[in-house]
């Protein structure tokens, strides 16, 4: 690993020679980081980064409905804030701090996290801490610091994901972790398109997950329906967040469950010399075992470097 930093610069200044046929042909791990790096441009490490624009919950199966709302993310160092913001009484906002390694999701309500907060928190808070979670959207993308990051990294080739023909690369952080990182490159553009996170847990472990949504209502100062951003849902559907794992759930310890989360990237636009993705997506994928779909969005309308960001907006409560 004490060499990657040398065989990274050495394939960049190849790049010119080699981008012709790449797409064609099986990389170097060097060789295919090299590109995702350039992919992004020069100058790729910025002190800081803010984001804004609208957000999105989707919930389509252990549950039913969906909010609109802003988002944000703020980003400077191994610093990193995201934020949904519906202003509904039982889905206020969804909110994610990360300084250095300390991490905070918050609940949604007393006590309760929602099921990405709960699955986060629960199985995957190395990622966040690793400067995977967000993407190249983290100042602290982890690809951007491989050599003080000091993971392992395994080239897999061509790979269909979700129908497309993508390259894959197994990605393990220095600190053991119980779950499988993939990340999803173009073959054309080297930009990094996906992450896809994989762990197998006894039905037990998704205690977490517990359905709030019961008693309906709607957020102080509406009407009879909830209005979250620009669109109403009645109250009659506002079942945001289903029950995993339903009674039972954890009665047989030998009942497994693959909970799987997928961040994709898309929409690229130029922003300060640098090719950054303007729409972020987290889908939550329970099994059939417990059954659970949500997506999660971010649609980012303005971006900027190198501003000043207050402190305390990444201070842990």
């Amino acid at each position: 690993m004490r060499n990657w930093g040398v065989r990274i610069a050495l394939f960049a200044l190849m790049l010119p020679f080699a981008v012709g046929d790449a797409t064609a042909r099986k990389l170097k791990k060097e060789e295919l980081i090299a590109l995702h790096l350039k992919s992004i441009g020069e100058n790729a490490v910025r002190k800081n980064r803010v984001a804004q624009g609208t957000g999105t919950m989707d919930i389509r199966v252990g549950g039913q409905g969906n909010l609109n709302g802003r988002a944000m993310l703020l980003s400077e160092g191994d610093k990193l804030r995201t934020a949904l913001i519906f202003n509904h009484v039982q889905y206020p906002k969804e909110t994610l701090i990360r300084n250095g390694d300390q991490l905070d999701i918050a609940y949604i309500t007393t006590g309760v996290r929602s099921q990405l907060g709960t699955v986060l928190w629960e199985n995957f808070p190395r990622l966040v801490q690793e400067g995977l979670y967000a993407g190249v959207l983290s100042t602290d993308w982890a690809l951007l610091k491989l050599k003080d990051k000091r993971a392992r990294i395994r080239y897999r080739g061509l790979k269909t994901f979700e129908g497309r023909k993508l390259h894959e690369v197994d990605y393990k952080p220095r600190k053991k972790v119980r779950y499988r990182v993939r990340l999803y490159f173009e073959p054309e553009t080297y930009r990094h398109v996906a992450s896809k996170y994989r762990i197998v847990v006894p039905r037990s472990a998704m205690r977490g997950l517990t359905n709030i949504s019961s008693g309906g209502g709607a957020p102080v100062g509406s009407g009879g329906g909830i209005t979250p951003g620009n669109r109403t849902v009645s109250n009659s559907q506002s079942s945001l967040l289903g029950q995993i794992g339903g009674p039972g759930a954890g009665d047989d310890p030998t009942t497994r469950s693959t909970v799987e989360l997928t961040e994709r990237f898309s929409e690229f636009k130029q922003v300060d010399g640098l090719t950054l993705p303007h729409h972020y997506q987290i889908t939550l994928n329970v099994d059939a075992n417990t059954g659970f779909v949500g997506h999660w969005a971010m649609q980012l309308e303005r971006m900027s470097h190198d501003r000043q960001i207050a402190p305390k907006a990444f201070v842990i409560p």
